[in-house]
């Protein structure tokens, strides 16, 4: 987990976005959480809290397997299912599981 600075607060992003807190899931093997709408990922931080400002799309992580493998790999079969839900959503024409 990563030090926290000041950040955006869920409250902050919910007032931000169109999105709710039923869009975000939480894959703790890879100390995160992922927007299923738009495959945007969060960093959890050490105080528990989610960087919102620090944020990853899965789709670019997915087309740049040489970086992020490692996390990928660190994916718990718990986390596994809903990263795939997220592609399968946002990526409909390729095949794709992880």
């Amino acid at each position: 987990m990563l030090k926290k600075e000041k950040t955006m607060n869920l409250n902050e992003w919910l007032e931000t976005t169109e999105f709710t807190t039923k869009d975000l899931a939480l894959l703790p093997s890879v100390g995160c959480v992922i927007n299923t709408k738009n495959g945007d990922t969060f960093p959890m931080m050490e105080d528990d809290s989610i960087g919102f400002d620090e944020p990853m799309n899965i789709i670019e992580m997915y087309n740049d397997p040489f970086n992020s493998e490692e996390w990928f790999n660190s994916l718990h079969t718990c986390d596994k299912p809903v990263v795939n839900e997220v592609l399968n959503n946002l990526l409909p024409n390729e095949v794709k599981e992880i």
